[in-house]
C-alpha cells in the first residue's frame, strides 16, 4: 500500500512539473474571432500577435509576446470505418451516410458503394520550436522570450519565416509563420 501511494505521489509531481519545462499552448484556437497577424494589446500578455497556418492535414496556431510564445498543433485525419452500399445500410430513416431509406436491412439492392470515413482532430503542443532567421537557427522552449531571440524576431527579414516544431519523442513538423505576423514582430519585440 505504501509503495502504491509513493508511486502516485511521484507521478503527480512529475506531471505537475513538466508544463513549466515546455512550450505552452497558444492562448487562442484556430476558430477564435481575433485579429490574426495584427498587434493587439492583451490585458494578460501586453502586445501580442496571433498567427494561424492551415495546410493539408494540419492547423498550426501560435501566439507571440515578450512574455512567451504559445504553440498548438492540430493534426486533422480520417479513418475508413466502412462502406455505404445504399438502401438498407446503417439503420432506419434518413442520415448522413445514407443514400436512401430503410429499416436497417441490407438487401444489396445498390451497386453504388461509398466509403465512410470518421474524421478526427489531434491537438498537441511541441516541446520546443526552432526558427530559421537570417541564416541562423534560434530555439525557444519556455518562459519569456530571450533578448537574443527578441532581437532576431524584431529584425527578421520581410516574408514568411520557416519554423520547426520539435517533440521530445523525436517527432518534428516543419511549417512557417506568415509574413504579416513577421511584420508584427517588429512592433512587439522592439527593444524597450
Amino acid at each position: 500500500m505504501k509503495w502504491q501511494l509513493l508511486g502516485l505521489g511521484l507521478s503527480f509531481t512529475v506531471c505537475t512539473a513538466m508544463p513549466a519545462l515546455a512550450v505552452q499552448p497558444a492562448t487562442v484556437e484556430a476558430g477564435d474571432n481575433v485579429a490574426w497577424s495584427k498587434v493587439i494589446d492583451n490585458p494578460f500578455d501586453g502586445k501580442i500577435v496571433y498567427d494561424r497556418n492551415y495546410k493539408s492535414g494540419f492547423v498550426f496556431v501560435s501566439s507571440w509576446s515578450k512574455n512567451g510564445i504559445g504553440v498548438t498543433y492540430n493534426r486533422i485525419g480520417s479513418t475508413l470505418i466502412g462502406y455505404d452500399g445504399g438502401f438498407g445500410r446503417y439503420g432506419g430513416g434518413f442520415g448522413h451516410y445514407r443514400r436512401g431509406f430503410g429499416l436497417g436491412l441490407d438487401f444489396g439492392l445498390s451497386s453504388d458503394v461509398a466509403s465512410v470515413y470518421r474524421y478526427y482532430l489531434t491537438e498537441s503542443v511541441p516541446d520546443s520550436i526552432s526558427l530559421a532567421i537570417g541564416g541562423k537557427v534560434y530555439t525557444y522552449a519556455s518562459g519569456p522570450v530571450s533578448p537574443e531571440l527578441a532581437t532576431a524576431l524584431a529584425t527578421a527579414p520581410p516574408g514568411n519565416i520557416p519554423i520547426r516544431l520539435i517533440w521530445n519523442d523525436g517527432k518534428t513538423k516543419d511549417t512557417e509563420i506568415g509574413k504579416d505576423t513577421v511584420k508584427a514582430w517588429k512592433t512587439i519585440f522592439q527593444p524597450s
